[in-house]
């Protein structure tokens, strides 16, 4: 993989992106019903959730560390993972459908 997308570039992509492997860096947001990567700068962001995707992990025995995930809420932090697209029955993805997209994540860490 080559350089990691900003938050708005992977979401302006998402229609060729979806589905596929990406890195994207970004604001970790660790918090109760806000677990999602915002766009960094700050000054760049949209309002609401229009420059952050939600994080995911899959299901089974995978979950996330909490402990690290806490040290690192607030901070820049890169995942790699697939990309997705919302269920065209939701319109959008995690809490209360509120996120233009998610990412399957495999890794995470401080950028």
């Amino acid at each position: 993989m080559t350089e990691p997308l900003s938050v708005n570039a992977a979401l302006f992509l998402l229609p060729t992106l979806d589905e596929t492997d990406v890195k994207i860096r970004g604001i970790l947001h660790f918090e109760f019903e806000d677990l999602a990567l915002y766009h960094h700068p700050k000054s760049e962001r949209k309002e609401g959730c229009g420059s952050s995707i939600w994080i995911e992990v899959g299901m089974g025995s995978l979950t996330f560390d909490e402990e690290a995930c806490s040290r690192l809420n607030g901070k820049l932090v890169t995942v790699e993972g697939t990309l997705r697209s919302p269920d065209a029955s939701f319109g959008g993805c995690g809490h209360m459908s509120l996120w233009p997209a998610a990412v399957l994540a495999r890794t995470l860490e401080r950028a």
